[in-house]
């Protein structure tokens, strides 16, 4: 059979069409891609459905987004984009080129598409139901360790699943379990409801029963998933979905075990560890559950657990034993979990809330010298901090704070004029301009780039010109005064991401999801020059200052430098292993850094291409970067801003504050202010380190 995909085709499952090449009563494809075709719906809701396809005689599904919302659109590729980087057997396998768009014959329109492994088996909250009794603690065991193993493959690509059930695991006919449905995967550093519109928030994924309360409430971060793990397991050995059993309500614990006698306390204290209601008391990471899991012995031996204390600044204190130094943080493990008291509490548990009790008095006297801080920076500055959460938690970068804009929506790049008197900003479908002096919000630009994302910001040199690129393939030119538009230029065939003048403002470089860079006319909007070489989106650009050499990244991990007179390459810059996000050239023109999902910053030689210095500091993506004008920092931006020494490699200062990754940083040209930019809704003013 040959299914006909157009959603408006009047006889979509036509028998007739069995064979050919384009259907009878639409006339629109029916072998997509040359390989894949359509055998039968397998299921839809929201803005897709499912199909099974055939692949030259092999069984695979077909993922389709019927709608064109940009958040429905961004997560889509989003699922491609990390089950093409992930391999193994417990996620679906998708090829490189699985994600592709289909447009129907006699139609504008255009459907995303995404072809996967199809997983034989059933989801396990079929199977149990099939299986009419919950699991023995030794099956338990050897699926946790599986899952286990399987998340540790998606946290260390710096994505986490958010929506960890027993509907969401496969289990193939070889007792496999396949983790399933990674659209809803976010980011390791992002703690966020979706955003759609102009910067709205909306309600995030929500499974009841299953989905940790600090992600309820917008703020998920990566140990969400070993609370959903945990509460899939209560299901699993107890037959009864988690909202069947009361919480402690002086703990918050779940009040499972007499739901499943067949489970030893070794086993039981690690999935109450997996769901402890706070994400700090949780396993920070898939090896430490598979620790835990190594050292349980179902004979009835005790197992060890690390039993952690949450700190202010989002580190481990040690508790017991001995680190060489008073207030070291380390994880270790030091105490034995017992069995649960009649409060609810093990014995180490009621360690922490008696440690806990002894600390209020101490805390209450720092929340004292606290308050007197911000009153100062109140009278000062005319502010105080968004929340206490993030006032702790930036305690170390304080005194470098200037001025916080809060509510400034989803922020996706910020820009400075060169002269540093406006500062720009731009999320979802919207451009707002500040006065960096005064911190007021001079106009607002909306809905722009057809209300769609806008990804890129750069003023001109003489400050006169605004240009942003977005996610409608275009750039559009605006007279920063007035923000009036001058221009709109049709760049690429795909999301524009990086945009840059050159230093005599004349020209201005776009680079975008379709692996080109092109150069324009600024006067005329003509086309230039087009470069060509990339095998994945370009990220990131920049022009030197005497305007010869481009720098481009790309998603294929590689940094070209191009000779614009020429307009060919000059040198391919390898040894990133992840994406490169930003790119940026010295003062001098000498050196061009790159930043990377790798987690480190590359400084290579333009001449030669070589590597003069890495560095290593960021426990996440690096994702923008920018030299001080005076040459002696280097700013990035990732979880948090590292300020790094030029001259000895060191870093300098780390800026705390945002509640979620940095983004965007801009430096002042005097080399004194900092500001940088994230998805927090805030725009943060430093004085440089």
């Amino acid at each position: 059979m040959s299914y006909c995909l157009n959603p408006k085709c009047p006889n979509p499952s036509d028998p007739a069409n069995s064979g050919k090449s384009a259907c009878i009563h639409c006339g629109s494809e029916l072998l997509l891609q040359g390989r894949y075709r359509l055998v039968a719906p397998l299921g839809g809701g929201g803005f897709g459905r499912t199909f099974e396809v055939d692949d030259n005689g092999a069984r695979r599904v077909l993922k389709v987004l019927l709608k064109e919302h940009p958040k429905a659109v961004e997560l889509f590729k989003q699922e491609a984009d990390v089950l093409v980087r992930l391999r193994h057997p417990g996620i679906p396998k998708v090829d490189r080129d699985g994600y592709f768009t289909f447009s129907p014959a006699h139609s504008t329109e255009s459907f995303h598409c995404l072809v996967m492994e199809k997983i034989a088996g059933a989801n396990l909250q079929d199977w149990l139901k099939h299986r009419g009794r919950p699991i023995s603690q030794e099956q338990a065991l050897n699926w946790l360790k599986q899952l286990s193993e399987i998340l540790d493959q998606v946290h260390r690509l710096n994505y986490f699943h958010r929506d960890i059930k027993p509907h969401n695991i496969m289990c193939k006919p070889n007792g496999q379990l396949v983790l399933i449905d990674f659209g809803t995967a976010r980011e390791v550093s992002a703690t966020y409801f979706a955003k759609v519109g102009q910067g709205q928030n909306v309600t995030g994924i929500v499974s009841p029963g299953y989905t940790p309360p600090e992600q309820t409430n917008g703020k998920a971060v990566p140990q969400s998933d070993f609370f959903a793990l945990g509460r899939t397991f209560v299901y699993l050995l107890t037959g009864k979905p988690p909202t069947a059993f009361p919480e402690n309500p002086r703990t918050g614990r779940l009040m499972w075990r007499k739901g499943a006698p067949q489970v030893s306390d070794p086993l039981a204290n690690v999935i109450d560890y997996l769901m402890a209601p706070f994400p700090g008391n949780r396993p920070q990471s898939p090896q430490m559950v598979l620790q835990c899991l190594e050292e349980i012995n179902l004979d009835g031996a005790e197992t060890q657990l690390p039993t952690q204390l949450p700190s202010t600044t989002g580190q481990t204190k040690i508790r017991g034993g001995t680190s060489g130094a008073s207030g070291a943080t380390k994880q270790t493990s030091v105490n034995r979990l017992r069995p649960l008291n009649s409060a609810g509490l093990n014995k180490p548990e009621q360690e922490v809330l008696d440690w806990k009790k002894k600390l209020l008095a101490g805390a209450a006297v720092l929340m004292l010298g606290i308050g007197a801080s911000q009153i100062y920076g109140s009278l000062r500055y005319g502010l105080f901090p968004a929340n206490p959460v993030w006032l702790l938690s930036s305690l170390p970068s304080s005194q470098f704070l200037q001025r916080s804009l809060d509510n400034v929506g989803s922020v996706n790049a910020i820009a400075l004029s060169p002269d540093g008197q406006t500062l720009v900003s731009a999320s979802f479908g919207t451009i707002r301009i500040w006065n960096v002096r005064t911190g007021r919000l001079v106009r607002t630009l909306n809905p722009v780039h057809s209300k769609k994302s806008v990804n890129t910001l750069a003023v001109s040199p003489d400050n006169s010109i605004l240009a942003s690129g977005g996610g409608d393939n275009n750039v559009i030119l605006w007279d920063l005064k007035t923000g009036r538009r001058m221009r709109t230029i049709p760049a690429h065939k795909a999301p524009v991401n990086a945009i840059a003048f050159s230093s005599d403002g004349q020209n201005l470089a776009s680079g975008s999801d379709d692996k080109t860079v092109r150069l324009w006319n600024v006067r005329t909007g003509s086309r230039l020059l087009t470069l060509t070489g990339h095998t994945g989106a370009v990220n990131a650009i920049a022009l030197s200052r005497d305007g010869q050499t481009l720098a481009s990244g790309s998603e294929d991990k590689t940094v070209r430098l191009w000779n614009l007179d020429a307009g060919e390459v000059r040198r391919i810059i390898t040894g990133h292993g992840g994406a490169v996000n930003a790119v940026a050239f010295s003062p001098n023109g000498r050196v061009v850094a790159s930043a990377s999902s790798d987690n480190t910053i590359r400084l290579s030689n333009v001449q030669d291409g070589r590597r003069t210095r890495t560095f290593k500091g960021h426990s996440n993506w690096v994702r923008t970067i920018a030299f001080s004008p005076d040459s002696r920092s280097l700013i990035s931006g990732g979880g948090d801003i590292i300020v790094w020494d030029l001259k000895t490699g060191k870093e300098r200062n780390t800026l705390s504050g945002h509640g979620q990754f940095v983004n965007s940083v801009a430096i002042s040209r005097d080399s004194k202010t900092l500001m940088s930019g994230s998805p927090d809704r805030t725009i943060k003013i430093w004085r440089m380190p």
